[in-house]
């Protein structure tokens, strides 16, 4: 009784769990003798039914009437966790939402899932996102990180870490599992499209710092930015990186946002501050559709008038999907590339008591002019692919129709105007 009223505390504001959560264990089955099961369901604990709901009471039976019957059953009771035995349970119901946004982390994965946003951490220096049940490498972090140097790209499905299957896995525990000490080593197991069979990448992981901007001047007088994250030095170093390129009066500015997968609003907030007067950054829209207009943040430095093209793509996602829409809805920008990723909706993040977090979608962006990111993505004004040939090449496409654009010039024969559709 101890044990049990002791879990029933650690659970506190998880009266609601419903549910546990499971899998199919695929192999042999081998014949066993028959055990009988129980007369009759063992009774649940006449003081955890006090302290549940009474509208919850019968539906949370199952629950303890099912971690009896594993801890008088299961065969190696020394397997039994019950810590692990709760968070599965708390996993379990949280997944039970079909949101592949809302989803609870252990303490080790809640401090995982925060690395990327601090500027530096120890791993392989790539951007990771789960598509179809699969970890997807969105591109490396930058050009010098054990990533790019392994030639890991855009696309590429992890399908195991050191041979650690990832189907299905929480893309938190995957990324767990890729970082690592400096100077260790791990065997990502990559499915690329146009191999014909999955191969294996060992990669020696290094210390990784994330810078949010990089900026340079082009040979033919146009200003390049790559906005890597959204974190929370962007502001600055965006300040930083807009002075020194102003300096030199480009005939225009390239925002490049492609495989940059988001990261704070309030960064998204001071970066469209540098480039719109006035205006808002977005809508938020509750699970009642209330609207809620998210202002601009000005910043030190105004860079209002510059002609500017932003290059996005598969991987431009969340807080980059939200610069991106307002720029294009207020006609401040033209988008060149291709369809963004279409992740619109908001989380929040609690925090729990013993450090692990459950993060749930709590409302969606809109674009300045109402429009829908999740789901949908945005469009840009000229769609230009990027092929793996490109990739291997070294040519880049995207950013010469965007140096095109700008410098009026033709554009390349890639280049395709998409036919407007109606705006929702």
């Amino acid at each position: 009784m101890t044990k049990r009223i002791f879990i029933l505390i650690l659970l506190g504001t998880f009266f609601w769990v419903a549910s546990v959560g499971g899998g199919v264990i695929l192999g042999l089955m081998i014949a066993q003798p028959e055990v009988q099961p129980p007369p009759s369901p063992i009774p649940t604990n006449v003081v955890l039914q006090d302290l549940t709901p009474t509208e919850l009471r019968e539906k949370f039976e199952i629950f303890w009437q099912t971690w009896d019957l594993l801890e008088t059953y299961f065969y190696d009771p020394s397997k039994l966790d019950p810590q692990k035995m709760i968070y599965g349970a708390v996993k379990g119901m949280v997944e039970s939402a079909g949101d592949r946004y809302t989803f609870f982390s252990t303490p080790a994965q809640t401090g995982v899932e925060r690395t990327h946003l601090e500027g530096e951490y120890e791993g392989i220096g790539a951007y990771i996102d789960q598509q179809n049940g699969f970890p997807v490498i969105l591109g490396p972090v930058h050009d010098d990180t054990p990533a790019a140097r392994a030639g890991l790209r855009k696309g590429d499905i992890v399908i195991a870490v050191d041979g650690w299957e990832t189907e299905g896995v929480p893309l938190e525990e995957v990324i767990a599992r890729i970082k690592g000490p400096a100077g260790t080593q791990v065997t990502l197991t990559i499915s690329r499209a146009g191999e014909p069979e999955p191969f294996d990448v060992t990669l020696t992981r290094a210390h990784i710092e994330v810078p949010s901007i990089e900026g340079k001047m082009r040979d033919d007088g146009l200003a390049y930015m790559k906005l890597f994250v959204f974190g929370g030095s962007t502001a600055l170093e965006l300040d930083a990186t807009l002075k020194t390129l102003l300096a030199q009066n480009p005939r225009g500015l390239i925002l490049d946002l492609r495989g940059n997968g988001g990261g704070y609003l309030e960064a998204a907030q001071e970066v469209l501050g540098r480039f719109l007067r006035e205006g808002i950054a977005a809508y938020q829209a509750d699970r009642e559709d209330h609207r809620q207009g998210i202002p601009l943040i000005p910043g030190e430095v105004q860079a209002f008038d510059i002609p500017l093209v932003v290059l996005v793509d598969g991987g431009s996602a969340s807080a980059s999907e939200i610069v991106a829409g307002a720029l294009q809805d207020y006609h401040r920008a033209t988008l060149i590339g291709e369809q963004t990723f279409g992740k619109g909706s908001i989380q929040h993040v609690f925090d729990l008591p013993d450090g692990s977090s459950v993060r749930i979608t709590v409302a969606q962006w809109l674009t300045p002019n109402a429009r829908r990111i999740q789901d949908r993505g945005l469009t840009p004004e000229i769609i230009v692919p990027l092929s793996p040939e490109d990739y291997e090449a070294g040519r880049d496409p995207q950013l010469d129709a965007a140096a095109a654009y700008l410098l009026g010039r033709p554009l390349p024969p890639t280049a395709a105007t998409p036919t407007p559709a109606p705006r929702p």
